[in-house]
């Protein structure tokens, strides 16, 4: 019998897009059955939440590998027009906790260093704070 060296498993490795895009389904599923959430997953508020959570999961996945570079920037967070205001308030009230179960299905079972768990929770800590500030604020 021949071994086969087998290279541990990295977000890199599976393509940071395509787990950040099943991270977002992830999300997108479990508040689908919050009776107070789903109705912001309809119709032209569906776009809002689509690309805030592809944005925040972003930059939790850009702060676990230091190579990543999904996260659209310092803007991307920002209010665009015609989203509406309320789903800002609703993704900041719920994403936290959705984010935070897709990411330890990613962090388990690769070997992320403890500090990237850390920078990643501040990211996600962050970006929600971002996401209730009143657009006001910008």
């Amino acid at each position: 019998m021949s071994k086969r060296f087998e290279e541990p498993a990295t977000v890199s490795t599976l393509g940071p897009r395509y787990v950040r895009d099943r991270m977002v389904a992830g999300v997108l599923h479990r508040m689908a059955a919050l009776a107070d959430v789903a109705p912001y997953l309809r119709g032209s508020s569906r776009a809002a939440v689509v690309r805030l959570t592809g944005e925040v999961l972003s930059r939790c996945l850009d702060a676990l590998e230091p190579e990543g570079r999904l996260s659209g920037g310092e803007e991307a967070l920002r209010s665009r027009e015609g989203e509406p205001a309320a789903v800002r308030i609703v993704l900041a009230r719920v994403l936290g906790r959705f984010a935070w179960e897709q990411l330890t299905e990613v962090i388990g079972p690769f070997e992320v260093p403890p500090l990237a768990v850390c920078r990643s929770a501040e990211v996600l800590f962050d970006s929600l704070v971002e996401l209730a500030r009143p657009a006001s604020h910008y």
